[in-house]
């Protein structure tokens, strides 16, 4: 009784916010259009949970079924002939997905572009688009877009968010740069997907007024063998330091294991079109 009462007490400082419903009518739930894809290591985790001890964890829905938040916990409730539950939420609108996942677990890079690319957001398409046109890893093409080497927490959240810019002029530049960093690598990788630290080197080697990819190209043809056991962007920095240095007079040579390690490069704005 006494129990009770103290209940009773603080409840009254306790709102009622919404209800939880339950169906097994899982025909009339949706799907969000772009919605990250689901993983079968995380459909078994979900499923070995719900099995081991159902714990009834509800999904988020509009008033007309669509999914906004727990796709996979839906397909795992359909799968055992569960009732799903579910919380009517008409403020959680689609763009907001990424917000809600942005700190759980598969919710990337390739889902966020995908998110947005699917509902037309220009900047997003155009992401992909250079993404498969270099065959070049997203975050990289994000960077490169922004004319940066690390994307900025700042970039980051507008990219997050969905209010990434991208300008004509930076797409006219990440081409000049991305197209001469395909054809280096394709002298000694044809086809095969850019590495980060080859990406990163040419990128700051760009930077060097006298850079030359005539040159690079040269000594890739001759040399390039010496990049096959790259993997860092300090070990390609260093190998194709030595290889386009090799042979020239100081005048011309660009030091760029000096250049990266002084990070002079950082404070360079545009990127020389070679």
């Amino acid at each position: 009784m006494q129990t009770r009462k103290l209940y009773m007490k603080k409840s009254k400082k306790h709102n009622k916010y919404t209800e939880v419903y339950s169906t097994k009518d899982y025909a009339w739930f949706k799907k969000t259009k772009g919605n990250r894809p689901s993983t079968d290591s995380h459909y078994r985790k979900i499923k070995n949970s719900i099995v081991e001890k159902d714990l009834k964890m509800v999904i988020y829905v509009n008033a007309d079924g669509t999914i906004r938040e727990g796709h996979n916990t839906f397909e795992v409730r359909k799968d055992l002939e569960l009732p799903i539950y579910y919380i009517i939420n008409n403020d959680f609108d689609a763009l907001d997905v990424p917000r809600f996942n942005s700190g759980r677990e598969n919710w990337s890079f390739p889902n966020t572009v995908n998110f947005y690319a699917v509902r037309g957001r220009k900047p997003y398409m155009i992401i992909q688009e250079k993404m498969q046109q270099y065959n070049m890893p997203i975050q990289e093409t994000v960077g490169l877009l922004k004319g940066v080497t690390s994307i900025s927490s700042e970039t980051a959240e507008e990219f997050k968010w969905g209010r990434l810019s991208i300008s004509d002029q930076e797409v006219k530049t990440f081409d000049a740069v991305a197209g001469s960093m395909r054809k280096l690598y394709d002298i000694r990788y044809p086809g095969e997907k850019l590495r980060r630290g080859f990406i990163r080197t040419i990128f700051v080697a760009y930077k060097k007024a006298n850079f030359s990819v005539e040159r690079a190209k040269t000594v890739i043809k001759n040399s390039g063998a010496k990049l096959d056991g790259c993997r860092s962007t300090e070990d390609y920095v260093n190998t194709l330091s030595r290889m386009y240095d090799s042979g020239l007079e100081k005048s011309k040579r660009i030091n760029l294991a000096r250049f990266y390690e002084s990070r002079q490069y950082e404070n360079k704005e545009d990127v020389i079109i070679h």
